[in-house]
């Protein structure tokens, strides 16, 4: 019988909260509880849902924590200029560099905008989901004036910083900060983009991707997925290529697939709302 409380799962919230690895992230308490509800069914004593949550917490989060210090960023904001384009480019590629995902991108972001441009067109609406860093990319994604942008992230201090960065750069342009799994934005959008994120998300969850899928507005989604690992040792394609394959089973939706650099571009076209 399983005779975990209310009290032990409050304090081992408070414990990831307070723990040096995770404290500095602000986490939504839904999502870790949502996270617990995952593990409870399959540890039959304490110790055992502590050690599957914190390897299901590690799993979603661990593998991308970066050393930015994001206050220092959006003091540092204050002094750059980022009216000119060219400077505006050399800011951004500075602190991409500074995040693996984005810094894996940066050799071939022209090449990787334009593919998802030639294809989607000129969307005049995008949710940018569990988006890490990539609103900084915004300067190589060229939308028409009068476009809206929105960036979903977890992480409460990123979002933070790239709110400080959108209203020096792009005032029209939000972060917010949203657990897209529990909480998938409703607003209708042309294209969602949800970069390097799907194998992650199915770790928290089996299933998640079609869930997600499933629970936004959008005609049009770019879904990209590393074709190798995060030291270029293993080939992940055939493994990803599935992942997407599996969430788009009984669907009507049609996909179609680009490799960019070392990234996999899934266009996923969903049905007509």
């Amino acid at each position: 019988m399983n005779t975990i409380t209310e009290i032990d799962i409050k304090k081992l919230i408070e414990a990831v909260n307070s723990s040096r690895k995770y404290r500095e992230l602000d986490l939504p308490e839904e999502m870790l509880r949502d996270l617990i509800a995952v593990n409870l069914p399959n540890s039959r004593s304490m110790a055992e849902l502590k050690t599957n949550f914190r390897t299901a917490l590690h799993n979603v989060i661990a593998p991308y924590l970066e050393t930015i210090d994001y206050d220092k960023e959006i003091q540092a904001l204050q002094a750059e200029n980022l009216s000119l384009p060219e400077t505006l480019e050399a800011y951004c590629l500075k602190i991409m560099a500074k995040h693996a995902s984005t810094r894996e991108r940066i050799p071939h972001l022209e090449a990787f905008f334009n593919t998802i441009f030639e294809i989607i067109g000129s969307p005049h609406s995008i949710l940018d989901l569990a988006c890490a860093m990539d609103p900084l990319c915004l300067p190589w994604i060229k939308l028409s004036p009068g476009a809206s942008f929105k960036a979903y992230d977890i992480n409460g201090p990123r979002v933070r910083y790239l709110q400080a960065f959108l209203s020096l750069a792009y005032p029209n342009y939000q972060a917010i900060q949203q657990d897209i799994l529990l909480h998938p934005p409703k607003e209708k959008a042309d294209c969602a983009f949800f970069f390097k994120e799907a194998h992650r998300l199915e770790k928290r969850q089996p299933g998640s991707t079609r869930i997600l899928l499933d629970g936004i507005n959008v005609s049009t989604v770019v879904l990209s997925l590393p074709s190798v690992d995060l030291k270029g040792h293993h080939s992940l394609e055939v493994f990803h290529r599935h992942l997407v394959e599996k969430a788009l089973e009984g669907t009507t939706w049609q996909q179609e697939v680009h490799m960019v650099g070392n990234e996999l571009l899934f266009f996923i076209h969903k049905d007509p709302a």
